[in-house]
């Protein structure tokens, strides 16, 4: 009984050692150089080194001439247009230049507006006055008092001017609306120039003013006023 039961091991062990044999025989199979193989394969020892191939070069043909390069201009395709006949431009005005910035006047006294005739501030018969009269200004437009104004002209000869001091007369303010009027009284109207000057020192400090005078009752006054330019 005993060695019937020792036979079975020891069958148990040759078949286990079989076994164990069989698969280092197949791992030695699979894979030669695996670390139990007493009989590992020896490295294989290359003959010949493959030399590195070269890259083919592109080869030109026999005669190579360069494409000319060929520049296309574009063309219209659109139908030319018609030109509509264009209107004659009617003459157009000539634009008034914008007037330039005042230059300083040359004279200390100008007219501060043109000359107006009209009529006397007396009433006077016609034919019995005629004159000349306004105020003088200052700057502003303030009366401006003490400023010699003398005319001549017709029946006042240049050597015996008519000379009157501004504001220098109460009436004579009151007649011409302000504190520095003055009046050149002439004689009877007619048709003659008359001359006007702002005086100051002896010596003219205005432009001469030319009015003409008619023989007019109602128009015997010049009505002249003077502003001081600076």
């Amino acid at each position: 009984m005993n060695d019937e039961r020792l036979l079975n091991r020891l069958t148990y062990v040759v078949a286990g050692l079989t076994a164990f044999v069989l698969a280092c025989y197949l791992l030695i199979f699979v894979n030669p150089t695996i670390f139990f193989n007493p009989f590992k394969p020896s490295t294989p020892i290359a003959l010949f080194t493959p030399a590195p191939s070269l890259t083919p070069k592109p080869t030109l043909p026999a005669t190579w001439t360069p494409t000319p390069e060929v520049t296309f201009k574009p063309i219209s395709t659109r139908a030319a247009d018609t030109p509509v006949p264009s209107r004659t431009p009617s003459a157009s005005r000539t634009p008034t230049k914008s007037p330039a910035l005042p230059t300083k006047s040359p004279y200390k006294f100008s007219p501060a507006k043109p000359p107006v005739l009209t009529s006397d501030p007396y009433g006077a018969a016609c034919g019995n006055w005629g004159g000349v009269g306004g105020q003088v200004l200052d700057v502003n437009g303030a009366p401006l008092q003490g400023v010699s104004v003398v005319g001549w002209g017709g029946p006042v000869s240049e050597q015996a001017k008519k000379v009157f001091v501004s504001g220098s007369d109460a009436r004579i303010n009151k007649f011409y609306n302000g504190e520095a009027g003055y009046e050149l009284y002439i004689g009877a109207p007619g048709d003659f120039d008359f001359y006007v000057v702002v005086y100051e020192n002896n010596r003219p400090v205005s432009p001469v003013v030319k009015v003409r005078m008619v023989n007019d009752c109602a128009r015997d006054l010049a009505l002249i006023d003077f502003q001081r330019n600076y």
